[in-house]
């Protein structure tokens, strides 16, 4: 790192006159508190215990699920979360840290990657913004592949703009490693997002030479390499086993879903996977995700937009024709010629990404993550002031975001905590004063610090309040540390008429689903008593069928991933709960 740029960083957050300083302060405990948060069933606890599997098995190039051959996600969040296992031992802090690091890693890489064209003071803005929406905020709880995609790809761009600005090869290889990871964490979409942008930038630019550059094929070969323990692996377990049955099809390509039906299948209709989603469905995905910056970015989205027009339909000179070194250079040369930005990696990240995505058959609100750090560096570098209609739209954002905060903790989940409570109060309270003494300054900045402010509100009563008590309803996790403490061993334990990876992950040992009342009690007889975790048609079941059984525990259960209006609702929060039992199952 730069000693001279790591000292101006430090002296920018670090002094405690310095509003960022408190605020990156905040942002780190919400982050850091939801690390020791349960893992939520269905996917961040599918992929908590296949890489729980992986590092038990030892086999790290072929992906098993419950013992049976895996083949939807590629590798890397695995590997990461079984190395953290094998480093910390089992735990909810161990499977989400190298996600979390992935993610800080991205918003890094908006910093430097702002402040390499728009100075410092856009870079803090950019970073922030994208710290504190809730997509960020949630997607490092409820951890996914898409976490890691978020922030190596960000960090992939942000190296191959350093390189076409600095023309060093450490940029190059820096860039393309990360498009392999990007890869190795969701597929092809981790190559084509860098490529949309930087093919953006150098087509708007006309940089003829720089797309026709050798060097890429180099870059290419890197991540090729990165990508090639993956595909010795993909091979070995699918390609050269065409007898296995797959996604209930026989001859399934390992190597040919993972480039192309996983991703460009779902566009084509390939992928078994369809969910008939709207082509608009990721833009109701941002109401909530950009919180609380959402209602900033289509304004500043129309800004550039107007900003590339102009720029195309200007004779003025384009800035490839101006070489460069520096930012402050980059700097000067755009406040010389206004019609022209100085970069159009963002606005081509974010536009034909959201398109693309926006075409598949099958979406899930966490496909557009991917997008974020370019949203927050297409709002943090649209004004050079602010008017009183974005200080508008943002007050209306907040006061939303504010209000589902206010709700969680006093009308969801009213259990009288009092810390909690006070500690939103008086943060809501310095707030408004702070509004009520200047409601409409001009600085950029400023308006920054009060979005990331509202945006820490909701982060910690998400993460000290709503998930705290939400996540109890999750019963699986429950039941293992209630067996624990029943002193139940962990082999001993089956699933009957139910499933859960959850259970799994916090069991430690992938579970049998005893599939009948008759290969229950065959069990039984085999190892002495055993325990069922089911349902209560389970239960009945097994009553039905003269299966002797003593219940030893009792627990009421939601999937939490999947929030109804009634469950959020105190009064008719009961009618959405199911029971389920732990049950000992006496030989015969």
């Amino acid at each position: 790192m730069n000693p001279a740029l790591f000292s101006r960083l430090y002296s920018t957050i670090s002094r405690p006159s310095n509003p960022w300083h408190w605020l990156a302060f905040g942002l780190s405990a919400v982050y850091v508190r939801g690390l020791f948060l349960d893992v939520m069933d269905v996917d961040a606890s599918q992929y908590a215990s296949i890489s729980m599997e992986m590092l038990r098995d030892g086999n790290w190039l072929q992906v098993h699920h419950r013992g049976m051959d895996y083949l939807d996600k590629p590798p890397l969040l695995f590997w990461l979360s079984a190395s953290s296992f094998e480093l910390f031992g089992l735990s909810n802090w161990a499977y989400k840290l190298p996600s979390l690091l992935a993610a800080l890693a991205g918003v890094w890489a908006t910093y430097r990657f702002t402040l390499l064209f728009y100075g410092a003071k856009a870079a803090r803005i950019a970073a922030f913004i994208l710290a504190s929406c809730m997509g960020l905020l949630v997607i490092c709880n409820d951890v996914r592949t898409d976490t890691i995609l978020l922030g190596f790809s960000a960090c992939a761009v942000w190296q191959l703009a350093e390189y076409l600005e600095l023309n060093r090869w450490r940029n190059l290889l820096a860039g393309f490693f990360f498009v392999g990871l990007s890869m190795l964490a969701k597929g092809p979409i981790g190559l084509v997002m860098p490529a949309f942008a930087v093919g953006t930038h150098l087509l708007i630019r006309r940089d003829w030479r720089g797309i026709f550059r050798w060097q890429w094929l180099v870059g290419l070969a890197l991540t090729a390499l990165v990508l090639l323990p993956m595909c010795w692996g993909l091979w070995q377990q699918f390609d050269l086993h065409p007898e296995k049955l797959i996604n209930d099809r026989h001859g399934v390509s390992g190597l040919r879903f993972f480039f192309w039906e996983q991703s460009f299948g779902r566009i084509t209709g390939e992928n078994v996977w369809k969910n008939n989603t709207s082509g608009f469905y990721f833009m109701h995905v941002y109401l909530w995700a950009f919180l609380p910056w959402c209602l900033l970015l289509p304004g500043s989205l129309w800004r550039h937009i107007q900003g590339l027009w102009l720029a195309l339909s200007s004779t003025l000179p384009l800035l490839a024709s101006t070489p460069t070194t520096n930012s402050m250079a980059i700097e000067e040369v755009t406040m010389s010629h206004p019609l022209n930005k100085p970069e159009y990696y963002a606005l081509g990240g974010f536009i034909l990404t959201f398109i693309a995505l926006s075409q598949s058959q099958y979406k899930l609100p966490h496909y557009i993550f991917i997008t974020l750090p370019w949203a927050a560096v297409l709002v943090a570098t649209s004004w050079k002031t602010v008017g009183k209609v974005l200080w508008v739209l943002l007050y209306f954002a907040a006061f939303i975001s504010l209000l589902i905060a206010f709700t969680a903790l006093f009308f969801i989940f009213p259990t009288g905590n009092l810390i909690a409570a006070g500690i939103t109060i008086a943060g809501t309270a310095a707030l408004l004063l702070k509004i009520f003494r200047n409601p409409f300054p001009d600085d950029p900045e400023v308006l920054a610090q009060r979005g990331t402010w509202v945006a820490l509100i909701f982060g910690f009563v998400l993460s000290f309040h709503f998930y705290p008590n939400l996540l109890p309803y999750q019963s699986p996790p429950q039941a293992v540390r209630f067996a624990r403490s029943k002193g139940i061993p962990p082999d001993k334990m089956y699933f009957f008429n139910s499933s859960s990876h959850a259970m799994e992950f916090y069991n430690g040992e992938i579970m049998e689903n005893l599939e009948s009342p008759e290969k229950a009690q065959k069990v039984a007889r085999e190892q002495g008593d055993i325990w069922v975790y089911t349902t209560l048609d389970g239960r009945k079941i097994l009553e039905e069928a003269g299966v002797k059984t003593e219940e030893t525990g009792q627990f009421r259960h939601f999937q939490v991933a999947l929030l109804k209006p009634k469950f959020l609702n105190p009064a008719t929060r009961e009618e959405r709960l199911d029971t389920y039992f732990l049950l000992k199952i006496l030989p015969e």
